[in-house]
């Protein structure tokens, strides 16, 4: 198939992964992997068809009146043809782009945190915790209602900006996570939400914030374990002076 090698020579020229996201923190046995709706595609190549297909119109449109008038000097003829050929290649490029973008989109949910991938000539890889989820809510516009498509975005307390996978990959990213052009919203927010209930419920926190914060057990040096030792003798060795004045 023409695409599939087309895929192939785009993947190794953008250096792109060929395959979906290691899941993120969790149990193996919850990992569930979404994928964003054909419709959404449908919807992301009708908007590129209509954008070429006026880049390419205009000048073809052009060329053909320029064609039929004697008047009309040569250069111009060439040059409004050649943009046209030259936005019907771009057209077809963005077909390829648009379609590769559908298939590099991934969002994958566990019992503890949800990652979504996505992108082509920028690729972006984005980790929420459970811990630091605030808000869910599902957007929706007319053309998503017609499609039967909408966005789920994910709300979280934390995060500093989208960061480029190829920079820090599997990092938290952004304020937001935002699973797109998925015709199951409900579904997928009800399920994250089970896991938040069941997440809260049991009192759990990242891994590493237990392990740093962990209430009534400071982490102290020895040096101030050896110091603190000293002055509990000293307080027994001064209440046993003081009982000893009284006895006498």
């Amino acid at each position: 198939m023409i695409y599939e090698a087309v895929k192939g020579l785009l993947l190794l020229v953008l250096q792109a992964p060929r395959e979906p996201p290691e899941p993120p923190a969790g149990s193996p046995a919850s990992v569930q992997l979404f994928r964003a709706s054909k419709q959404y595609l449908f919807y992301k190549l009708a908007v590129t068809a209509v954008v070429f297909a006026i880049l390419i119109l205009v000048p073809a449109v052009i060329s053909v009146l320029l064609l039929f008038n004697r008047n009309a000097p040569a250069p111009a003829r060439i040059l409004f043809a050649l943009a046209a050929v030259v936005f019907g290649f771009l057209g077809v490029f963005a077909w390829f782009v648009t379609r590769l973008e559908y298939d590099m989109r991934y969002y994958i949910i566990t019992d503890r945190s949800l990652r979504i991938r996505e992108g082509v000539l920028t690729i972006t890889e984005v980790t929420l915790t459970y811990a630091n989820v605030q808000h869910l809510e599902i957007s929706q516009g007319p053309i998503g209602q017609m499609l039967g498509i909408s966005d789920l975005v994910v709300r979280t307390a934390g995060g500093a900006g989208v960061v480029p996978m190829q920079q820090q990959p599997g990092q938290m990213a952004g304020h937001r996570g935002n699973l797109k052009g998925i015709d199951n919203a409900e579904e997928i927010r009800d399920i994250i939400n089970g896991h938040l209930r069941r997440y809260r419920h049991a009192g759990l926190g990242d891994p590493e914030e237990r392990h740093a914060k962990a209430p009534g057990k400071p982490q102290l040096s020895q040096t101030a374990i050896e110091r603190l030792k000293e002055i509990r003798d000293e307080l027994r060795a001064w209440r046993s002076r003081g009982d000893t004045r009284i006895q006498a």
